[in-house]
């Protein structure tokens, strides 16, 4: 008696999608920008800290 279903199988071109593009578009940029983001705050937050005049850059 088979009480599971069997597992679906993704489609040809979602496969080919995942294998070339798709693993730089969902994986790779997201990290990436994510990270710079993360780095440019940090350095920002480092500055304001101690005290360095970021305001006076946009005067």
């Amino acid at each position: 008696m088979e009480t599971f279903p069997k597992l679906a199988q993704p489609l040809p071109a979602y496969v080919n999608f995942e294998n070339g593009l798709g693993r730089w578009l969902l994986v790779v940029v997201p990290v990436v920008l994510i990270g710079h983001l993360l780095g440019a705050f940090a350095l920002i937050a480092i500055l304001i800290s101690s005290n360095f005049n970021i305001l006076g850059w946009l005067e």
